[in-house]
């Protein structure tokens, strides 16, 4: 081997050890803004790590595509529109930190009609594998009722105000019974909530929203897809 190609195939190997730590050094995210009231933003610019990652809609019903942020711990900071040359970003605008830990990030936008800058506040979800990985389910309880009864073939026991996620509602891929009851005040008879054959597929994420209606009812839901990402 002669000298001259060493030399190349030293540069080649650099420029791809360089090219994969670009790839490892982004990951994704996704946004909601479910329930938007009518006149809320329909688009927002992101800024973070000194510069603007992108613009993105604020979509209603279905999870963004894919808006790709710097690996590390990044402040996460929303504005109406671009900023103009050396403004500067206004210390009211919208924020959410996101970990470095986080490989897959899920965004989800509420009204904060407070916020002179833009009016909205975000909250953001780990999506990575091993936490909230394809073929699980993250239930938001934001009602005032208790939610219990099986999905799949785990038990499911989710209070007011609260979070879980079930991994793997079945061994694979499929149809499988989801069984739940409501009980709005304890001591009161459980009311069935949802009885429905729901699918598992293990290249989608799952987010279910349980959300405060009025009585006889008290709670109603609504699920959103999050295709693998």
């Amino acid at each position: 081997m002669t000298k001259s190609t060493s030399i190349l195939r030293w540069i080649v190997g650099s420029m791809i050890c360089l090219l994969s730590g670009f790839v490892h050094a982004e990951r994704p995210l996704k946004i909601l803004y479910f329930q938007a009231p009518a006149d809320a933003p329909e688009k927002a610019c992101i800024y973070g790590a000194g510069k603007m990652l992108g613009e993105t809609e604020l979509p209603r019903y279905n999870f963004s595509d894919n808006i790709i942020i710097p690996k590390g711990d990044v402040l996460l900071r929303f504005l109406p529109q671009p900023l103009a040359e050396d403004a500067k970003i206004p210390k009211a605008a919208p924020r959410v930190r996101i970990p470095a830990g986080w490989q897959k990030i899920l965004l989800l936008v509420a009204q904060d009609k407070e916020n002179p800058v833009l009016p909205i506040r975000v909250k953001a979800i780990n999506a990575s594998d091993g936490v909230f990985g394809p073929g699980s389910i993250y239930m938001m309880n934001l009602s005032k009722i208790r939610i219990g009864g099986t999905v799949g073939d785990k038990q499911l026991d989710l209070r007011p105000n609260s979070i879980e996620i079930i991994k793997n509602p079945i061994p694979g891929n499929g149809f499988y019974p989801t069984k739940l009851y409501s009980l709005a005040t304890p001591g009161a008879r459980p009311q069935r909530f949802i009885k429905q054959m729901w699918e598992k597929n293990a290249t989608t994420r799952q987010v279910l929203f349980i959300l405060p209606k009025p009585p006889p009812q008290h709670a109603t839901y609504y699920c959103a897809p999050v295709p693998e990402f």
